[in-house]
């Protein structure tokens, strides 16, 4: 019998949580879950690479609720579609970000809205929501445009060149030049530079956060590794790119508190309003938050896509009909409703995110002491949300291992027709679907993610046409917080009527 996922202890119990509280309930002992070894139990078993490869299978064997254990951390995860949505919804004030996590954001210098909680992330996320509004979207999309045009113009010239290119270093840069003016104002326009930029060294910040993520103790608290030094020395030159963004905003907004024309401005006025106020700390952890939220997670989802698209090239050859169709002769969408009018350049969007989710697991912890199905929970479990195992089950999605983006679509005209998109014929169980998240805390940037997907999307398909680099090795999943490609090296070949971008 299922319980509803509120505390015992606590907490209120729900009609259901009575229910089955009555009934027999399971301790985490009694839970399935591979077996350890004496004292370090499962960390050998756990490669962080493959960390939800392996999560994954293990959920195949043991079933939707297991335990496996960390030295001395149990360690729980649900691979159940109706317990990771309730568990969702029942943020921030039952669950919250493991602890861990949070503390070595802190220690890193990103203390921003990705790891607040409570009050502070009311407050952080309040200005989050609204600085990444649609209708700023559409306000910025002209410098988005810019951004675009920069990029077309290096791939143009890569195809020239007949030159291999790094995907997922292009998008990279792309995907901070966007974040960076949206945000901050500031046209870092790492597109067009070469050789050392910021990205550079933000890519060693989400690599140290899985590692410390799954660490048996905070071991860098008192013996660096060569990869924690590492890690220091890039912070270093980030934060100098920092400070220097947040000082661009104070000389800003200098005599006009209350005009505040992006994130950044936002959050430095704010410090001057004592019951909202902004610590310096909080400042400078939202800009770090922003640029490395907005600079992996859409630029993998892009380059899967392209990853896609070589294996595919008659999913290619819609995308790019429908690109044509909808540009016409311009090289990129010119305004907003260009990027509306892609609906299977979004179900494609869609379906990689589906098969090759960015973030294929959350890690949460109950606040109190929880019912999770029939389970006891104590306060502080590590709980992980197997969220990309379920997208990937025949019991949420026809053929869930194939490659289709046109289920999306097909799934859209059901519901207009019948007003449901999942039959037991055809499911198409949307509440598998979690990119972003889900309940009070999805992701705030879904929107600019999606905008700068489609825009990226329609470009590409207009212009050129992907196929991998010759000799190139196999693309290997990369976990590393957010999972990422690795050896995704193509190749673009002009298409007929592309012209020169300059």
């Amino acid at each position: 019998m299922r319980a509803s996922t509120t505390s015992f202890a606590d907490r209120p119990r729900s009609d259901a949580s009575k229910s089955a509280t009555s009934a027999a309930l399971r301790t985490l002992a009694d839970l399935p879950g591979p077996r350890g070894l004496p004292v370090v139990g499962n960390f050998f078993d756990i490669d962080i690479a493959r960390a939800h490869t392996i999560l994954d299978r293990w959920a195949d064997r043991y079933g939707p609720i297991f335990r496996f254990r960390i030295v001395h951390r149990d360690v729980i995860a649900i691979a159940d579609v109706d317990l990771i949505n309730e568990i969702l919804r029942d943020r921030p004030e039952g669950f919250r970000r493991r602890k861990s996590l949070q503390d070595a954001m802190i220690e890193l210098g990103v203390n921003g809205v990705f790891g607040a909680e409570g009050a502070d992330w009311r407050r952080q996320r309040k200005l989050a929501m609204h600085a990444l509004n649609t209708k700023h979207l559409r306000e910025f999309f002209d410098r988005l445009g810019q951004v675009t045009s920069r990029l077309h113009r290096r791939w143009d010239r890569s195809a020239g060149a007949g030159a291999v290119i790094d995907v997922q270093h292009d998008l990279m840069r792309f995907t901070v030049d966007v974040t960076s003016g949206l945000a901050f104002g500031n046209d870092l326009n790492t597109l067009e530079q070469e050789g050392d930029t910021i990205q550079q060294h933000l890519n060693k910040v989400f690599p140290a956060l899985a590692r410390r993520l799954l660490a048996p103790f905070p071991y860098w608290r008192w013996m660096k590794l060569p990869a924690d030094r590492e890690l220091d020395r890039a912070l270093d030159e980030v934060l100098k790119l920092v400070n220097a963004l947040v000082a661009d905003a104070r000389r800003r907004m200098v005599g006009r508190p209350g005009a505040p024309a992006n994130f950044l401005d936002a959050m430095v006025a704010a410090q001057s309003d004592e019951a909202n106020a902004f610590a310096d700390a909080e400042v400078v952890g939202n800009v770090l938050t922003m640029l490395l939220a907005g600079e992996d997670t859409t630029a993998n989802t892009l380059a899967w896509m392209m990853h896609f698209m070589t294996l595919a090239p008659e999913v290619q050859a819609k995308m790019q009909a429908e690109a044509d169709r909808v540009l016409g002769d311009a090289a990129l969408p010119p305004d907003h409703a260009a990027t509306e009018a892609l609906p299977y350049i979004e179900a494609v969007a869609h379906e990689a995110m589906r098969l090759l989710p960015v973030a294929p697991f959350l890690a949460l912890e109950p606040n109190y002491d929880a019912v999770i199905g029939d389970v006891r929970v104590p306060k502080g479990t590590a709980v992980y949300l197997l969220t990309g195992h379920e997208a990937k089950s025949a019991a949420h999605f026809v053929d869930p291992q194939v490659f289709r983006p046109e289920r999306w679509l097909e799934a859209a005209q059901r519901d207009n027709a019948t007003g449901r998109a999942q039959t037991e014929s055809c499911p198409h169980d949307t509440r598998a679907f979690l990119p972003f998240g889900a309940g009070p805390r999805f992701c705030p940037g879904r929107h600019l993610a999606m905008l700068e997907i489609k825009m990226v999307a329609a470009m590409l398909c207009r212009n050129f046409t992907v196929e991998r680099a010759p000799d190139a090795p196999p693309v290997e999943e990369v976990f590393s917080f957010a999972m990422m490609p690795k050896n995704l090296f193509v190749v673009l070949r002009y298409r007929g009527h592309a012209r020169s971008a300059g």
